[in-house]
């Protein structure tokens, strides 16, 4: 699945809404009708953390993509509906081999500083994400490139080895970076270990998106202004975003007013619909989110190395039972890869069932039995006890934890549960593979290639296959569907795809929530479909 570099949960931005029936209008308002009357005001907004740095391909977690989102332009985006269309391009044209993109920038582009972007930025960009010594785990796209050419300032050419599915929609992912800062420590330095990964852009970033960074105060907060320059100058003035690190306090400020959007817990948005403080000021806005919750085992423990033990712990989870506990119904629980509803889902697929007899009839034929009778499994002596690592400022993962603890405790296992702060979390669990098993959350993208999570290439430390999943026969179905561009022959072997990592079981797929946004009556031009609330940001404007 194009990662669209989300490492957590789907942000604000990047998530599909619809106006449920049930949710409230906006009250009528004397809105502005001119363009210059619609400029100013203030958005303010909330993060769950601190970005850990502001480059997309080197940060990849979600608090550093909501700012650079508003910070840099590729050569395409998504439009309402999620067809790629330009966006720094004025056109592209693709070889009737498929081999062969060629894009033409729009004319007069500059970065929010005036200074002219070229071709020679994208090439730079290209190179940064590309270069051995970056550490990101969103190069593979761009490795897939034969040969990269600038032949005049508005023109780059792409051609790849062989035709390549993915490969427009990944020049929707590379943000264009000035090459005067980027051959600062790449190019200019070669000698330099760090390379790009020593970039200045990490703190002080320049593109040419609808925000430019005016202040950030680190771990209070950060204020974007409006970048006039920009293909995409927003009419909202400056969006105020402060770092409140967990749901409870995010929840207060907005209910003091001092949030003018926020996520909704499912226990806030089933209470707060009917309520006329909330609904004289906000309107709510909700549907099936494109991200999903999962528990992901480290298939290097020797726990989890039977695949038998695997899906007896799938059939230990009651998931609606866990969606109405955690969610108060509002989820869906999930099958595998793709979000339901999709064209690359594969329908065939079913939940396993709740079954705890035969998840320790299961456990029992791989060898864990209850010798000593306390309750807990063992096997050689050993009882069936691990630790669920798991990252902060989520009180429904939190849950989710507990509510897991308890049904595995009633087919004999023992589940600790271990809580870090996302940088903790991220650093000396995540990425060093120190974990039994992990609860955590992907992003779903427009483009269903699930090849940077599943591949066996991609288990390195910053990359995404973090339970460390290898199949030889996973892998050529990833291949063979990146080189298919007929989308029925694409979907039958991402169908195979899917049932064969259903039955290896590396996940536990729990549920896709519904996500739930109240949004300021004041905020105008909201246009919600399948690419977002926020795809049309920059058109949005305050009611003075």
């Amino acid at each position: 699945m194009r990662l669209s570099m989300l490492l957590v949960w789907c942000s604000l931005f990047s998530v599909a809404f619809t106006i449920p029936a049930t949710a409230s209008q906006p009250s009528p308002t004397a809105s502005p009708t001119t363009a210059a009357s619609k400029i100013g005001g203030r958005l303010n907004l909330a993060l769950l953390g601190n970005p850990t740095n502001l480059v997309p391909f080197l940060a990849g977690e979600q608090n550093a993509l909501t700012i650079t989102s508003l910070i840099y332009q590729s050569l395409l985006t998504y439009d309402r509906t999620l067809n790629l269309v330009p966006q720094l391009a004025e056109r592209y044209t693709i070889s009737p081999d498929h081999r062969t993109i060629t894009f033409t920038l729009k004319p007069n582009l500059t970065f929010s500083d005036g200074s002219p972007l070229t071709s020679a930025d994208v090439s730079a960009s290209f190179h940064a994400i590309t270069d051995p010594r970056t550490r990101t785990p969103y190069a593979g796209d761009y490795q897939m490139v034969q040969r990269f050419t600038t032949p005049n300032p508005r023109t780059i050419q792409v051609t790849y080895a062989t035709p390549f599915a993915p490969a427009l929609a990944s020049w929707a992912s590379l943000p264009v970076l000035p090459a005067k800062i980027v051959l600062e420590t790449l190019t200019n330095n070669p000698n330099n270990a760090e390379g790009f990964n020593a970039t200045r852009l990490k703190t002080q970033p320049l593109g040419s998106g609808p925000y430019v960074l005016t202040r950030w105060l680190r771990g209070q907060s950060l204020l974007l202004t409006r970048n006039p320059r920009s293909t995409e100058a927003p009419n909202i003035t400056e969006l105020f975003y402060r770092i409140l690190p967990d749901q409870n306090s995010q929840w207060l400020e907005f209910k003091a007013g001092n949030l003018d959007m926020l996520d909704l817990t499912p226990l806030a948005a089933t209470r707060l619909i009917s309520e006329s403080w909330f609904t004289q000021r906000y309107q709510a806005y909700s549907t099936l989110s494109n991200a999903y919750t999962y528990l992901g085992f480290n298939l290097k423990n020797p726990l989890f190395a039977d695949v038998r033990v695997r899906q007896a712990l799938g059939h230990a989870v009651n998931r609606q039972g866990l969606i109405n506990a955690v969610l108060f119904g509002q989820g869906q629980p999930m099958t595998g890869l793709f979000k339901p509803g999709t064209w690359a889902h594969n329908a065939s697929l079913t939940v396993p069932s709740f079954n705890p007899a035969l998840a320790k009839q299961m456990l029992a034929q791989a060898g864990w039995h209850d010798a000593d009778g306390d309750g807990v499994l063992d096997k050689n002596g050993q009882p069936f006890r691990f630790t669920l690592a798991t990252n902060q400022g989520n009180d429904s993962r939190l849950k989710t934890a507990q509510v897991l603890q308890s049904l595995f405790a009633d087919v004999g296992v023992q589940m600790d549960i271990r809580v870090q702060e996302w940088a903790t979390f991220l650093t000396n669990t995540l990425q060093p593979r120190a974990f039994a098993a992990v609860l955590m959350g992907w992003g779903l993208g427009a483009e269903p290639d699930p090849y940077d999570i599943w591949h066996s290439s991609k288990t390195a430390p910053a990359e995404f296959n973090i339970v460390g999943f290898s199949n030889p026969q996973a892998d050529a179905l990833m291949t063979k569907a990146r080189q298919t561009f007929n989308q029925a022959q694409r979907k039958q072997q991402l169908d195979a795809l899917q049932a064969l990592i259903a039955e290896q079981a590396p996940y536990l797929w729990l549920y896709a929530p519904f996500s739930n946004v109240a949004v300021t009556q004041r905020l105008n031009g909201l246009h919600p479909g399948p690419a977002g609330l926020g795809w049309n940001l920059h058109q949005w404007w305050l009611t003075h």
